[in-house]
């Protein structure tokens, strides 16, 4: 979890992992997931939108990648502002362009 502003962010927790697992299919690299984790997180923040973009020079298949999330604001007990960003899928179709 952080703190950005006044204003809480995280990732839905998952037992399997499952979007840890589909983001190192796709993401030609061995950096530790927890270091990168809450600049996608501010990432998607500040861009307003529920998703986020690997470029295709930075994955394993050389394609672009999109990693799609539900963003929930309702979550009970919460006595600040939050966003939590429960993973969807991948794609490689940018979302964008179906609007």
């Amino acid at each position: 979890m952080l703190m950005e502003g006044k204003t809480q962010l995280w990732f839905k927790f998952d037992p399997s992992n499952r979007f840890i697992k589909d983001f190192y299919k796709v993401w030609n690299s061995e950096v530790f997931f927890l270091a990168i984790e809450d600049s996608l997180l501010i990432n998607l923040y500040y861009s307003n939108k529920n998703y986020f973009k690997i470029s295709a020079a930075k994955t394993r298949m050389k394609k672009d990648v999109y990693f799609l999330f539900d963003i929930v604001t309702d979550v009970p007990d919460a006595r600040s502002d939050h966003r939590r960003y429960d993973y969807i899928k991948y794609t490689f179709v940018d979302p964008e362009r179906y609007k």
